[in-house]
């Protein structure tokens, strides 16, 4: 076994919990923008410009991912979680205060470079804290702290709109949540400096850019980051357009397919957890996509809110396994020291989703397609992305560690 000195051997250590607690917080700053396409509209923003913003933040997030991943390590990481934390809470209140096109681009700018500064350093230190025998487990659980705020936060920020006026207030009232993630950082940045110092050299080096062409051409890593990017810029598609798809469909509360499919996708993670080690990751993966674009699909063919509800529970299900099998699986294929480099890779093509998706949605919508169409079409991206992850069934095979 490849393990690293002091390699962690239970999962639920003050290190891990930590991390999962600020990634939650760092979740609720995304979560809360699930209308912010309607926001756009209320300001009279056009709908191209609207996509183009929608996109803004994480195309900020995508093009820094990948000079700051290398840079990172767990001796600097807690203190650019520090920087992070202080940057997304200046963009959240400036919102308030951006009139116009031009001052909504800065501050979706200085979000995505706040949010990617922030997750890229939890993942640089995470990576140490995860044992490989229990990776899907591990991210599982991690997963479920970055998922409880879509449960949580759309239907409180439905609840606080009236009081708040609109969106950009309810994003200035979540600045201060970020307050509390501070205390976290004293004790996590001495341990982590504690493990630091016995680690081998290699292990905190920085990778060489010959280390990442060779890491981009070994098996199975180019194969994985593809089919990251499709899933995420498919389910970023329903994350920015179900509240208007349900709204145009006559629901009365649109939050409530958040609630749903995030309630499913944790249960999955908490009952099932065992089982994402004990399966082949990639065959679990190729079973359960071509399901999710199932479920794309018919959320454009339908015509009640209610059928939408319905789907959103099997949505969640699919989300369940498939988001911590695709990081597990490019953490058991990298070396330790690429791991961080890698995970951070799988979020360079996350950021990817997120900015394509907006951009796809809104220029079909632009052209005239319904959501009938939109979601039809973007469905065809995790069959693809199932198609990729059955390619790589021998490989997670070698590389799954047996169950401990």
């Amino acid at each position: 076994m490849d393990a690293s000195p002091r390699q962690p051997d239970r999962l639920l250590s003050f290190e891990f919990v930590a991390l999962s607690a600020i990634s939650f917080l760092a979740f609720c700053n995304l979560s809360i923008f699930y209308g912010f396409n309607a926001y756009l509209e209320r300001q009279g923003i056009d709908p191209a410009w609207r996509g183009a913003l929608l996109a803004l933040e994480p195309a900020a997030a995508f093009a820094l991912r990948p000079i700051i991943g290398p840079l990172l390590n767990l001796g600097n990481g807690v203190r650019v979680m520090g920087l992070g934390l202080a940057t997304v809470m200046a963009a959240l209140a400036g919102y308030s205060f951006a009139e116009g096109l031009g001052a909504l681009v800065l501050v979706r700018v200085l979000h995505g470079v706040g949010f990617v500064l922030l997750v890229s350093a939890v993942i640089s230190v995470l990576v140490h804290y995860v044992p490989k025998e229990r990776s899907g487990q591990g991210f599982g659980v991690f997963s479920i702290m970055t998922l409880l705020p879509y449960a949580l936060m759309p239907p409180l920020v439905e609840s606080l709109l009236p009081g708040a006026g609109d969106e950009a207030g309810v994003y200035l009232l979540a600045a201060p949540l970020f307050l509390p993630a501070f205390l976290l950082l004293v004790p996590l940045g001495r341990r982590a400096r504690a493990l630091a110092a016995v680690l081998p050299r290699r292990s905190m080096s920085r990778p060489s850019l010959g280390e990442i062409r060779a890491d981009l051409r070994s098996p199975g890593v180019a194969r994985l980051l593809l089919a990251n990017l499709f899933v995420f810029t498919a389910t970023t598609v329903v994350f920015f357009h179900m509240k208007d798809h349900l709204a145009g469909l006559g629901s009365a509360n649109p939050g409530l397919f958040f609630s749903i499919f995030t309630a499913a996708t944790i249960l999955v993670r908490v009952a099932c957890g065992p089982l994402l080690d004990r399966v082949n990751r990639a065959a679990m993966l190729a079973v359960v996509l071509p399901i999710l674009g199932l479920c794309l699909y018919l959320f454009g063919a339908a015509t009640e809110p209610a059928w939408v509800m319905a789907l959103a529970g099997l949505y969640g299900v699919c989300l369940g396994f498939i988001m911590p099998q695709l990081n597990a699986a490019m953490f058991v294929i990298s070396p330790p020291h690429l791991r961080g480099l890698n995970t951070n890779l799988m979020l360079f093509t996350m950021d990817g989703g997120y900015w394509l998706g907006p951009l796809l949605a809104g220029f079909l919508s632009a052209g005239g397609m319904g959501y009938a169409g939109i979601f039809g079409l973007i469905g065809t991206l995790p069959l693809v992305a199932g198609v990729v992850a059955l390619s790589m069934a021998r490989l997670t095979r070698k590389a799954q560690p047996a169950p401990a």
